[in-house]
């Protein structure tokens, strides 16, 4: 069962890598055409704005018990029914492309939302999203190969969504603080 769940979930975490890296290589090239003229201080104040509102909406998501701001829709479900009419690998694969194109699925924080507008104002670097898809799908590895697979659906002690969006908002905390220090370092 453990072997099963680790092809699945890195089957999902190499989807995600690839359409994150695409979606973020993407916006960056229609970011150096629309936001190329505007000067790199006013990008670097604007992605700051988006970190200080992804903090506000992610921690709004953590005191109501929800998710950030997105769509909310998931991959269906249903092609994981284990009738054996699909291929093992197309439904993890589906599930990665999904999630890595980062706009069109549940976001647990705004984190994601923030990359992607760093990206399009060409504050971060074409394969920014390379590192976001592997600090996806590290973890998640990690956790199949460490966890209990039968645990899987049980309730836990604590919220896997409630760290998630915690370490989220440490994130957007981070990233202001960085752009401030390289406006002043003269980066």
């Amino acid at each position: 069962m453990r072997r099963r769940n680790l092809r699945f979930v890195g089957i999902l975490a190499l989807a995600h890598i690839a359409a994150a890296g695409f979606m973020v290589a993407l916006l960056y090239q229609v970011g150096s055409v629309t936001f190329g003229h505007f000067g790199y201080d006013v990008r670097m104040v604007m992605c700051g704005a988006a970190a200080v509102a992804g903090i506000v909406l992610d921690a709004r998501a953590i005191k109501r018990g929800t998710f950030t701001v997105g769509l909310r829709r998931q991959t269906a479900k249903t092609l994981s029914d284990d009738s054996g009419d699909t291929p093992g690998w197309v439904t993890p694969l589906l599930w990665g492309l999904d999630t890595g194109l980062v706009w069109t699925t549940f976001r647990m924080s705004s984190a994601s939302w923030v990359l992607l507008v760093s990206a399009l104002l060409t504050v971060v670097p074409q394969w920014g999203g390379l590192v976001y898809g592997v600090f996806f799908g590290i973890p998640l590895i990690i956790a199949t190969m460490i966890g209990d697979p039968a645990g899987i659906g049980r309730p836990r002690k604590y919220s896997l969504t409630r760290l998630t969006q915690g370490a989220g908002i440490i994130v957007l905390m981070l990233l202001p603080l960085g752009l401030i220090g390289s406006l002043h370092g003269g980066a």
